[in-house]
């Protein structure tokens, strides 16, 4: 059971990941996608990712990847995100996936690998309805992208999620424990278990 630190810490690591997801869908995606297209898009979607490793790799609790992303999703949502009611798709599904990560770890694994798995596989989630159903990219419906430019981009999305989300968040995580800053924390008390 989480305490009450815990729960106002996932919701307060929700909110800086949804205003982060925000400033990306306004600023940085509709630019990327003119000057580089969906591959452009693909290899900055990691970060919309952070919103379920960060709070679950400080937390190490179940459900805080579900609960971390769908807050964020929803924080997003009401920064009128371009994205709109998509968000109550791309949220939850998104934050089980890197869940999934975590339970494969059996919440007891957070290596680099574990995190690695946990910023990937949203994509598993993402690309499909990125394709299917999202505004953005209707040449994925019609005419329909050849299968290289659909292996480029899920290639580059996997990474972005790899990097951003796995590698980036273990990294400035890790640094903020070393620092002092995350003292009282799990990943602090975790990381004192291990030295």
């Amino acid at each position: 059971m989480p305490t009450i630190k815990e729960m106002v810490g996932l919701a307060s690591f929700s909110v800086v990941s949804g205003v982060i997801f925000a400033a990306l869908s306004h600023l940085v995606a509709p630019t990327v996608m003119l000057v580089a297209g969906h591959v452009g898009v693909a290899m900055i979607y990691g970060i919309w990712f952070i919103g379920g490793t960060l709070p679950a790799y400080i937390l190490r609790k179940r459900g805080s990847a579900f609960l971390g992303e769908t807050i964020a999703s929803i924080i997003e949502l009401l920064l009128v995100s371009p994205y709109s009611i998509l968000l109550y798709y791309y949220g939850p599904a998104q934050g089980l996936m890197s869940e999934i990560a975590f339970w494969m770890g059996r919440y007891k694994s957070w290596s680099w690998r574990t995190m690695i798995l946990a910023g990937m596989l949203p994509v598993v989630a993402a690309y499909p309805f990125d394709c299917m159903v999202s505004p953005f990219y209707p040449a994925c419906r019609n005419p329909g992208y050849p299968l290289y430019l659909h292996l480029a981009i899920v290639s580059t999305m996997l990474l972005s999620g790899a990097v951003f989300a796995g590698i980036l968040v273990k990294i400035v995580v890790d640094k903020l424990v070393s620092a002092g800053a995350l003292r009282g924390w799990p990943v602090a008390r975790d990381k004192i278990n291990e030295s």
